[in-house]
């Protein structure tokens, strides 16, 4: 039987959850498909390290004069040149199928439905992200895809909620080979001049409202003193930066933003005590898979795939937003007065990595 060709397309290829992902995936589904990949921007996890068989990057400057140009170009011949650009890469690779890695770009969905290209829409979003999107494109893209990827439950029932049935659950997983320590615990605590009996708390993310970065320092404030927050994540020069800078100076909070840290993100995280989850709202993130997996207490707001995961022995979910709800948990976390079992936050985490989820993506490809 000959293998069937798949474009997938993503918005960014760089190192969010839904494209670690796809990485993960595309490299252990060499030799079971054709992949073929598209970047509509060029982050370095697919431009410089991409798992995928042939590789497409969009190496286009987004500014003023370009977008002058896309209207022009679209005045001419009633499409974009990103379009154009998919529909040349279509005629060369002759994918049978299509697959829109996240919801935010139902266009690609519309192309697909005008070359009559069958298309999967893989949703790693919930209700908040709903919002950001124009009512039109967001219908169209699942009322047209021949299935619709979810991966949680929590993302399933609400996909489910507005009535489309041809939803399939498919969990987000990491790769356990890739987590790989490189740095001396101790060394990096003096690195970050955190005293030796500090408790360190990590959270990881983009600096998003989404993502409750923004209360980390009212969490912190109910925190005992001797304790740590770090975030772990790209810094994002907003107000919402500003504020937290000021409140740190001015309060004399322990808070650190370790920024970004691609290549030490396993020795940042493997230097917490425990994980914190502050997301208001996230559907299955992959750190929080991570943590487990190096086996670090959890603890979140019920924000989405949290309450799926966790297990007794885990760690603790918080049902309020409130961020003294969720610091008395931690207290308790490191007050050793909550039972934490490292063998199942390991064992947790070993179902949701890609050699115990592989199958079940080749089945669904094999099948669909």
């Amino acid at each position: 039987m000959m293998q069937k060709t798949i474009l997938f397309i993503t918005p960014t290829g760089g190192r969010t959850g839904s494209e670690m992902m796809l990485w993960y995936l595309l490299k252990h589904l060499t030799g079971k498909i054709k992949s073929v990949i598209y970047s509509c921007q060029n982050g370095e996890l697919f431009a410089n390290h991409s798992t995928a068989d042939l590789t497409f990057i969009n190496t286009t400057r987004q500014g003023f004069v370009y977008k002058i140009y896309e209207g022009v170009y679209y005045q001419l011949f009633k499409r974009t040149p990103e379009e154009s650009r998919i529909l040349k890469i279509q005629k060369q690779v002759k994918a049978d199928k299509w697959y829109l890695n996240t919801l935010t770009m139902p266009r690609f969905a519309r192309l697909a439905k005008s070359l009559n290209i069958p298309y999967y829409v893989h949703v790693h979003e919930l209700v908040s992200v709903y919002d950001e999107i124009v009512y039109d494109d967001f219908r169209f893209q699942f009322d047209n895809a021949e299935k619709i990827i979810c991966c949680s439950a929590i993302v399933e029932k609400r996909i489910q909620q507005m009535g489309y049935k041809n939803t399939v659950l498919l969990h987000e997983f990491i790769d356990t080979e890739k987590v790989q320590i490189q740095q001396n615990p101790t060394e990096l605590r003096q690195k970050l001049n955190i005293p030796n009996n500090a408790y360190i708390w990590v959270m990881s993310g983009s600096m998003n409202l989404r993502k409750g970065y923004d209360l980390a320092l009212d969490l912190l404030e109910n925190l005992p003193e001797n304790t740590y927050l770090l975030w772990l994540g790209n810094i994002k020069k907003t107000g919402v930066l500003h504020y937290l800078e000021q409140r740190t100076k001015l309060e004399k909070l322990n808070f650190i933003q370790v920024g970004e840290k691609s290549g030490e993100y396993y020795d940042y995280l493997n230097l917490a005590d425990s994980f914190v989850l502050l997301a208001r709202e996230d559907p299955f993130p992959l750190v929080m898979i991570e943590a487990a997996f190096m086996q670090k207490p959890i603890v979140g707001f019920n924000s989405g795939g949290i309450s799926e995961f966790l297990q007794e022995g885990m760690g603790s979910v918080v049902d309020s937003f409130n961020p003294k709800d969720l610091a008395e948990e931690m207290t308790k976390i490191q007050n050793k007065k909550t039972s934490i079992n490292k063998e199942v936050l390991k064992n947790r985490a070993l179902n949701f990595d890609i050699k115990n989820q592989i199958e079940k993506w080749v089945k669904f490809f094999n099948e669909n």
